[in-house]
């Protein structure tokens, strides 16, 4: 298995792509490993379905970015089923959990995500984030 120095999360959104640059910056800089991932959750496999598609086509474009700085960027696509109508903040937990584990798995040294995601509406810090900056093990960069 390969380890990672930086994971960047990614969900298409406008501070997910700072989120990108900056990781793609500092892995061009120090010429270390790096690997996008996106959490694609549903509670309807039709749905999840449509996140995971959606999901392949925003990892290829961070690969795309990343060529053209000169950085290999390596995907990881996870689909995560949410049965029953999750409660609120179930699914922003369920997402930095899946964040958190790959960060574990691949031993990363750093977890780039954006400051909030495509649906957050707290206007400080997205839940996804807080979640993530508050369990992690490794160091955290937000970008905002």
């Amino acid at each position: 298995m390969t380890n990672y120095e930086i994971l960047v999360a990614t969900d298409d959104s406008e501070y997910a792509r700072k989120s990108e640059m900056a990781a793609m910056k500092i892995a061009r800089s120090y010429n270390i490993r790096i690997a996008a991932i996106y959490i694609a959750v549903g509670s309807k496999d039709s749905e999840r379905e449509e996140r995971i598609a959606k999901g392949e086509k925003t990892l290829n474009r961070v690969v795309e970015e990343g060529a053209k700085m000169g950085v290999e960027v390596n995907k990881l696509l996870v689909g995560v089923s949410m049965q029953r109508m999750p409660q609120i903040g179930a699914m922003a937990d369920t997402i930095a959990r899946a964040i958190l584990d790959a960060a574990e798995k691949y031993k990363v040294h750093t977890i780039v995500l954006g400051g909030k995601g495509e649906s957050e509406i707290n206007p400080e810090l997205g839940s996804v984030a807080l979640a993530v900056v508050k369990k992690a093990r490794c160091t955290v960069l937000v970008a905002r």
